[in-house]
């Protein structure tokens, strides 16, 4: 050994530039983690939706000319106590059956988006298809009405329509 060490340390300058590229890096990623977050807890909320479009359906079924004007007309009751509604401001359901037309309503809040995403879940049966009653096959679209469409879920996405 001849006293020489070829060890070299890591330099203050070194781990500035590593620190730098991170802090980048990290900045660069927020929004979209943001925009997943909130997506996440519209997710969660929207899953009272699919007791709205049932509760719509079923009274559709056994009174194909009812017109619901109401939650109750439909047999539907929204519950700020339930788990799934610590999202959800409110769920209004409206519909004609006669015409198949049916519609539910969300107002979201909690989810750290602003302005806080509001929903219309329309009902719609593709054309071409003549059946007496209100039998599948019948889809959802999805429509935002107010809020940004990055907070808008993936299966809303592939109904999505803007206007």
């Amino acid at each position: 050994m001849n006293g020489k060490s070829n060890m070299k340390g890591i330099s203050f300058i070194e781990i500035i530039i590593a620190f730098a590229l991170t802090s980048v890096l990290v900045a660069a990623a927020m929004p979209n983690f943001n925009d997943y977050s909130v997506r996440a807890r519209v997710i969660e909320g929207m899953t009272i939706s699919a007791a709205a479009q049932q509760a719509l359906v079923d009274t559709c079924r056994s009174n194909e000319n009812a017109i619901i004007s109401s939650n109750e007309d439909a047999g539907f009751n929204f519950s700020k106590r339930s788990p799934e509604s610590r999202f959800v401001e409110n769920v209004v359901v409206a519909g004609d059956c006669a015409s198949k037309d049916l519609v539910v309503m969300l107002w979201m809040e909690n989810t750290g988006a602003d302005p806080e995403p509001v929903f219309e879940l329309r009902a719609w049966v593709p054309s071409g298809i003549l059946s007496e009653g209100f039998e599948t096959p019948y889809y959802w679209n999805c429509r935002l009405i107010r809020g940004e469409f990055g907070h808008v879920p993936s299966n809303c996405r592939k109904h999505y329509r803007k206007s």
